[in-house]
């Protein structure tokens, strides 16, 4: 896996992923804050709902998701992935952020020129990630730049993040001078969840984060600002379909 931020993309982008895997098994994807953008260049991948398997398409744009989704690719696999910012996809308008919430989207749906991103479903380019981020990097670039930042929900989401999830979405309406239904609509327009959804993630994220240092669940749920240690289990579970303890040993 190759992890990259470019400076130049900061205001839109989180971060530009390359995977690469020559296992079958089964991989969830917990819920993120990020709308994510995907380019498959080799094998596929599935989004598996019990018995049944949905093959993606090999270009797609998935928004911010709640619930765990559980995956299942092919042998031998490449894919690069754009962690887009929350709020980052609002001003672009090839999509409405509220519609992406917890959906996926063909790249080719959304009236893309494909003529733009067929270099990176090139199996061949496969062999150097590096050049197939610097690839993604131009294209965002040429598709991103000039587009204003929403200033207003950079601001909420940041927020947001910078208190873990636990803020009050009052506050947050009175330190924007709007009532609190005005603040909510205005963010679910710009990031596509409620300010509450969002908060809830980010505590779950602080929480699955924090497994792999965490003595006791009962101080876990007390830094994380959940009621209790059975408030905590019981938001990880919606989460994650399985327990703290449960998962405890993957970070272990």
């Amino acid at each position: 896996m190759i992890t990259w931020r470019p400076e130049r993309l900061a205001p839109y982008v989180e971060k530009l992923v390359w995977l690469g895997s020559g296992s079958t098994a089964p991989f969830t994807v917990y819920p993120d804050i990020y709308p994510v953008m995907g380019f498959q260049n080799i094998g596929q991948v599935a989004l598996v709902n019990g018995d049944e398997t949905q093959p993606l398409e090999p270009a797609g744009l998935t928004g911010i998701h709640g619930q765990p989704k559980v995956f299942q690719a092919t042998a031998a696999y490449s894919s690069i992935l754009v962690y887009f910012r929350p709020e980052a996809l609002f001003k672009w308008r090839l999509c409405s952020p509220k519609e992406l919430s917890d959906t996926s989207v063909a790249l080719a749906d959304l009236g893309l020129n494909r003529a733009h991103w067929d270099r990176l479903l090139d199996p061949e380019a496969a062999d150097d990630p590096w050049k197939l981020l610097r690839v993604i990097e131009e294209l965002l670039w040429k598709l991103f730049n000039g587009n204003e930042v929403d200033l207003w929900a950079a601001w909420a989401v940041d927020r947001i993040c910078a208190e873990h999830g636990s803020i009050r979405v009052g506050q947050l309406a009175e330190e924007s001078t709007l009532s609190r239904r005005q603040f909510e609509r205005r963010f679910v327009e710009r990031v596509g969840v409620t300010p509450k959804s969002l908060a809830q993630i980010v505590k779950f994220q602080r929480v699955l984060q924090s497994l792999q240092t965490a003595d006791r669940l009962t101080q876990l749920a007390h830094d994380a600002d959940y009621y209790d240690q059975s408030h905590l289990i019981r938001e990880f579970r919606k989460k994650t379909g399985a327990t703290p303890g449960q998962m405890s040993h993957l970070y272990n």
